[in-house]
């Protein structure tokens, strides 16, 4: 009997002792309860997308009913907003799609902080995403769809028929937009251009360079790739077509003592183009003095001032060589004619040019004898034939000219005798204005330029129709010799003597003796000559080496359409 009531005494003592401890653990559970944190469903899979002085955020939320609102923090948590969360039907079987647009953001990058909270206070943990802000840095990148050229097709004394022939769009480029006003009524205009449109023709084009009412803007519309808005790129494009008549004096050394060269020119139409800056009387001219038409290598800018003063300045053919300067150049408002001064500095010592520009007024547009022209080897037996197919006729206008190895341009067969010559169809008939034979050019060797098989005199003639029962009949042709006195010769019409300029005797430099002969050499044609359709060319002085070959790197006629 004392063992059982020991053992009653000992479990109720048991009992009491796990009564004691349940009691304890919820007074321990409810303080335990009441500092634990709620974790709320966390921001999921963040995606940011740049745009314009903003950024995108696109984020899921997982199916807690809790969530009512995200927080997004920015600027160390000094900046920030709130996003309501309204669930769908959709969302309450699981992610949820959310997104925000924050504006005014400068451009640059930022760290975003997004928490998922309700009212209560309960919130989530912290999902972090770097977004960019894209700004003037970025939309600079972007250019108006290029313009390979722009011609002047239609002219009086107010105004120009524009055609702008395009280069191809980038892949960004959803469109092209060109705004201005009519010169007869100042009517605005705006014109649209597809992506698939090669050429387009403006009228009534104003043509006074600097006019505010005279300015052709033209902008594309880009859409980069995961960028939330669309890109305009614009510039400002002036093209006022002038005449120009000057003479260029060119002091340099010679055989160590000072020479002057004088070369004079007429009628040398020349464009005013917009410099596509943010300085509205800053312009672009088409030629230094009489010299073809610039490209990339070349600046030459006029600045137009508010009081008629003008400022010329840029380079010519090498940044380090050829510096222009201005001499006293002046603009006449009242008939729109600019008197050019300036000085072209260079290694082997300069050149003046004094120069007057009148506004073109009336057709015809000087324009380039379109490529291919027509090969007249296989029928005119005089003609010299293709050295090796390495150097095909093709390469006379395939648009490729300048230093490169293999050379790049048309090489004959080796002539014992005369004619060294050949004949080229234009294949429509112009009266020509000018001429350019591009040298054969090798890389690193500048004197090939002005020597070994590159002719250094030309002669040139033309006629307008072939008797073709002559062609094998020498005395249809000029004189082979050359009599260089310009008679005219059984149906043909003389061109011209013309000298290429030899650079490499005036103590240039070898960087500046290739650059500018990748400008090639001008021949300009007698104002008395009359429409022709095929040109006959004969080398009449070729230096150093292999006199009997013919060479040159590319050729282009110019003139007026009959």
């Amino acid at each position: 009997m004392k063992n059982l009531i020991k053992i009653l005494t000992v479990l109720c003592c048991i009992c009491l002792l796990i009564v004691s401890c349940d009691k304890m653990n919820d007074i321990h559970q409810k303080y335990l309860d009441e500092c634990a944190p709620v974790y709320l469903g966390k921001v999921d899979s963040i995606l940011s997308f740049p745009g314009l002085e903003k950024v995108k955020l696109v984020w899921y939320i997982n199916a807690d009913p809790k969530i009512e609102t995200t927080v997004i923090y920015w600027n160390m948590r000094r900046d920030s907003l709130v996003k309501p969360f309204e669930r769908n039907q959709e969302g309450h079987k699981g992610l949820q799609k959310d997104s925000v647009t924050i504006e005014n953001l400068p451009e640059g990058t930022y760290n975003f902080e997004l928490i998922n909270k309700n009212r209560y206070n309960e919130y989530s943990l912290t999902a972090n995403v770097t977004g960019i802000s894209r700004g003037e840095m970025y939309t600079s990148n972007f250019s108006p769809r290029p313009i390979t050229n722009m011609l002047v097709t239609g002219i009086n004394a107010q105004s120009s028929t524009v055609k702008i022939i395009w280069g191809n769009a980038v892949a960004t480029c959803l469109g092209t937009k060109i705004t201005y006003k009519k010169r007869s009524n100042g009517e605005s205009v705006i014109v649209d251009v597809d992506n698939a449109d090669r050429e387009t023709i403006l009228n009534d084009v104003g043509n006074r360079p600097g006019h505010p009412d005279d300015v052709l803007y033209i902008s594309s519309v880009h859409e980069p790739a995961n960028f939330i808005d669309l890109v305009e790129a614009r510039r400002k494009e002036w093209f006022a077509p002038y005449l120009a008549s000057g003479t260029r004096i060119e002091n340099t050394i010679l055989s160590g003592n000072q020479e002057t060269f004088t070369f004079t020119y007429v009628n040398q139409e020349k464009y005013f183009r917009g410099a596509n800056s943010n300085d509205d009387n800053l312009f672009r001219l088409s030629r230094v003095a009489e010299f073809s038409p610039l490209t990339t290598n070349t600046a030459f800018n006029v600045t137009l001032n508010d009081n008629n003063t003008v400022n010329v300045s840029g380079y010519y053919a090498e940044p380090r060589f050829n510096r222009i300067t201005d001499a006293g150049s002046a603009y006449d408002p009242a008939t729109r004619q600019f008197t050019l001064k300036y000085t072209v500095k260079h290694p082997g010592g300069s050149y003046t040019v004094e120069e007057t520009l009148v506004p073109k007024t009336g057709l015809p547009i000087e324009t380039e004898v379109p490529k291919p022209f027509g090969d007249m080897r296989a029928i005119i037996p005089l003609d010299n034939n293709t050295q090796n197919a390495t150097y095909p006729f093709s390469m006379l206008f395939d648009g490729i000219w300048g230093p490169s190895t293999p050379q790049n341009g048309w090489f004959s067969t080796n002539v014992v005798g005369n004619p060294r010559s050949f004949t080229v169809d234009m294949k429509q008939t112009m009266k020509l204005s000018r001429v350019i034979i591009h040298p054969q050019m090798r890389a690193g060797q500048p004197l090939d330029t002005y020597g070994n098989v590159n002719t250094v005199k030309w002669e040139l003639w033309g006629t307008a129709v072939l008797d073709e029962s002559k062609l094998s009949n020498q005395s249809y042709w000029v004189d082979a010799e050359g009599d260089y006195t310009g008679t005219f010769k059984a149906d043909w019409e003389f061109l011209g003597v013309h000298d290429v300029e030899r650079l490499d005797r005036r103590g240039w430099g070898n960087p500046e003796i290739m650059a500018r002969g990748t400008y090639g050499n001008q021949f300009i044609m007698p104002e008395t000559a009359g429409p022709v359709r095929y040109v006959r060319l004969y080398t009449r002085d070729n230096q150093f080496t292999n006199p009997s070959y013919i060479t040159i790197g590319e050729l282009s006629f110019f003139g007026y359409l009959q």
